[in-house]
């Protein structure tokens, strides 16, 4: 597929993430809470706890695995670069070897032949809401938006499993982002999750734009009957 680089979206003018305290801004408007947090504040005490305890084993990896996306999706769709360029763009990231055996099935997924990323780790934020977040990509699909005439856009969601690891629905996290991205005027029809586990990778089956937005509004509601005003 041939790539270009006209239809990467611009970044949010003066929104920014303070990595080591995941907490974000819009020039000097510091947001109380992230897509993640409200979707957080939903746990138990026993599955936030479970959480922690493994986070020693989650974070490194999903850090890792996510960044070696990041890197292969702007050396590919930004920057132009064919798909083994972009694959050694990658793996020139440290700590790649150690969990290639996620890394390199997620870069070699055919759908990264079949559609346009258009976002990768793309901070966005609503100020009505007083909510920001960062999602792990979006792009076009050139075969759906044939199909249905006009242009259809997919934001997507990355999750790292261990080799037992069950899927789960990322609905309600995708729908949030879709709420924030709409306050910028960027509009995604369909959600989906790539799985990546060590010697696999896959693409859930889509969610729709609805089912999305309703599981974020459930969330949502739970987390402002308890937290807000803020």
């Amino acid at each position: 597929m041939q790539t270009t680089t006209s239809t990467w979206l611009e970044p949010i003018p003066g929104l920014w993430r303070d990595e080591e305290a995941h907490r974000y801004w819009l020039g000097e408007h510091l947001f109380p809470v992230s897509i993640t947090g409200v979707l957080a504040h939903g746990l138990s005490d026993t599955a936030k706890r479970s959480i922690e305890a493994k986070r020693p084993i989650w974070e490194p990896r999903g850090t890792t695995v996510h960044a070696a996306l990041e890197r292969y999706s702007q050396a590919r769709f930004l920057v132009g670069k064919n798909a083994s360029e972009a694959l050694l763009e990658a793996e020139t990231l440290s700590g790649h070897h150690q969990y290639r055996d996620w890394i390199l099935p997620l870069l070699q997924l055919p759908l990264w032949d079949e559609v346009q990323v258009i976002a990768s780790e793309r901070l966005t934020c609503c100020l009505a809401r007083n909510v920001a977040g960062a999602f792990d990509g979006a792009y076009v699909s050139p075969a759906l938006s044939e199909r249905r005439g006009r242009e259809v856009r997919v934001l997507y969601d990355l999750k790292t499993l261990s080799a037992h690891g069950r899927p789960y629905s990322t609905a309600a996290q995708l729908g949030g982002y879709m709420v924030l991205e709409a306050a910028q005027g960027n509009h995604y029809e369909l959600g989906q999750t790539i799985w990546s586990k060590p010697g696999a990778a896959s693409c859930s089956t889509f969610y729709s734009r609805e089912q999305c937005l309703a599981a974020w509004a459930a969330a949502w509601s739970s987390y402002c009957v308890a937290r807000r005003p803020f």
